[in-house]
């Protein structure tokens, strides 16, 4: 017997490890697409569309639309990621890596949200459409937790990514400096950036750009703060990066870049003065594009008076009866011009006074699901006599991540998602230089805690970010967010955990 199992030759690979190499491959394929499909998604809309036509450079608005085809695409591969994801898990019989203290986070987050849901009346499809669309960045999160790729695959998708984006800073930088003409030379039809000189690339908002790049910038610094000495090309890709973000005139990723720079150096402990050194250039770009443009001066000023305003004359205190729109009241001297999202924020805190704990349920506040479900969800009689008031805001969702969140599924849906990232981050602030028990512990390659501190600043950024932006929800921010997280964490996190599982990580490189 024993010399029959001696003589036995080696058997040929396993047939659920071939299959584990397929759905990989499966995998990157689509991870590949998807990051494409969000970051060309806006423009390839506005080129097939039809809201527009152009006589003698005037613009007529036909009331046409955009296609649905991109956005149906994007679901189906968030979709067959989900599914593809579920399938390898289970033949390599993993599941037992997805029970981290993050992961159980997001399961009772997810409850929450089902329960704001059913306490606020909203139907099982609806609750559906928008946890789908809360959490398809957490999709991507789990598809490269279950990927599992290697490094050297990984960067090639990082390539991919930071050609595309070469080109939208291009793009970006001939529109600060040419105007219209640039704009409508790449199909844009509609001039509103143009006309304040916010320049959008190949994004259908400045604030898109703008936030795409200030992720690039993090993820620079990162890698910069831990060579030994940088090389005049990785200053002059930051320095295009940063003159990509100061002509979108995007000022909250300015910020936020800048202090998710810092939280960089604070978990790396080393490279301060290159963190100095990149704030200062992104500030100065900035600074720069802002001081050549005396209206974009006086928009600043004009801001921050709407904040003054808003601040001495709240929302519900105006006197505009007998007008029909809160802009002819504004115009006739009875309402000062005050900033929007102050004046959202204001009602939010009063509709949140009467259901603070779980909301108004998901998918029917001030979200994509929300405008989707009933276009004039503004009206609910449940958000006021008069419903919420939008203030003649041309925007069909509120312009906040968090109080969209908020106000749908109550101060204890909040406290989940941010526990939740706090959860993402704190393996990675583990695993940092600054917390690292002794300097001969071994961190592996320059990747693994350069990708960990990244992501770490990654989701600070987010978190500034969502105060003024839809950013956590919108399509094309979270794939990318958690695209990085997850990668941080199979460099940082999964491979530690797990040394004696019993199946290998399947190698796509």
């Amino acid at each position: 017997m024993a010399a029959d199992l001696v003589d036995q030759p080696v058997s040929a690979e396993p047939d659920s490890s071939r299959v584990a190499r397929v759905l990989a491959t499966l995998m990157v394929i689509l991870l590949a697409l998807l990051a494409v499909e969000v970051l060309l998604e806006g423009w390839v809309q506005e080129l097939l569309g039809d809201r527009f036509v152009r006589t003698d450079d005037v613009l007529h608005r036909l009331g046409g639309t955009l296609p649905e085809w991109p956005k149906t695409l994007k679901n189906g591969l968030l979709l067959a990621l989900v599914a593809v994801s579920a399938v390898k898990i289970t033949i390599e019989r993993r599941w037992r890596e997805f029970t981290t203290r993050a992961d159980l986070a997001l399961i009772v987050l997810g409850g929450l949200m089902v329960a704001a849901g059913l306490f606020g009346t909203s139907g099982p499809v609806l609750i559906g459409q928008a946890l789908f669309v809360y959490f398809r960045g957490a999709i991507v999160f789990y598809a490269v937790r279950a990927l599992r790729p290697s490094w050297d695959r990984f960067r090639w998708v990082l390539w991919a990514v930071g050609a595309v984006l070469a080109l939208d800073v291009l793009v970006a930088l001939v529109q600060m400096v040419a105007g219209w003409p640039a704009y409508r030379g790449v199909g844009w039809v509609d001039p509103t950036w143009a006309d304040i000189h916010r320049a959008q690339g190949l994004f259908d908002h400045p604030n898109h750009l703008g936030h795409v790049l200030g992720l690039v910038l993090i993820g620079m610094v990162a890698w910069m703060v831990g060579l030994p000495q940088i090389r005049w090309q990785w200053w002059a890709a930051f320095a295009a990066a940063a003159l990509g973000l100061a002509a979108t005139q995007s000022r909250e990723s300015m910020v936020a870049a800048i202090i998710g720079s810092a939280v960089v150096w604070f978990l790396r402990r080393r490279g301060g003065r290159t963190v100095i050194i990149a704030s200062v250039v992104v500030l100065a770009l900035f600074g720069a594009n802002l001081l050549a443009r005396p209206e974009n001066i006086r928009e600043i000023r004009f801001r921050l008076g709407g904040v003054s305003d808003a601040i001495s004359t709240p929302s519900g205190t105006e006197d505009c009866t007998g007008f029909a729109t809160i802009q002819q009241c504004t115009d006739a001297g009875k309402a000062p011009s005050r900033e929007i999202r102050l004046l959202f924020y204001q009602q939010g805190a009063e509709l949140l006074r009467h259901r603070p704990l779980l909301g108004y349920g998901v998918g029917q506040f001030g979200g994509i699901v929300a405008e989707q479900a009933d276009p004039n969800w503004e009206k609910d009689p449940r958000f006021g006599p008069g419903g919420f008031n939008l203030y003649d805001f041309e925007g069909t969702t509120v312009d906040s991540f968090w109080l969209h969140l908020t106000v749908e599924v109550g101060v204890l849906g909040l406290i989940a998602y941010l526990a939740w990232l706090v959860l993402l981050a704190l393996p990675l602030v583990r695993s940092s230089r600054r917390y690292r028990r002794s300097e001969a512990d071994d961190r592996g390659p320059p990747e693994t805690e350069a990708t960990g501190a990244w992501a770490v600043g990654a989701l600070v950024f987010a978190v500034i970010v969502a105060g003024l932006s839809p950013a956590l929800e919108d399509p094309l921010f979270p794939p990318l967010l958690f695209g990085i997280v997850g990668i941080a964490w199979v460099l940082n996190v999964g491979r530690k955990d797990q040394p004696d599982r019993a199946v290998q990580p399947t190698d796509v490189s």
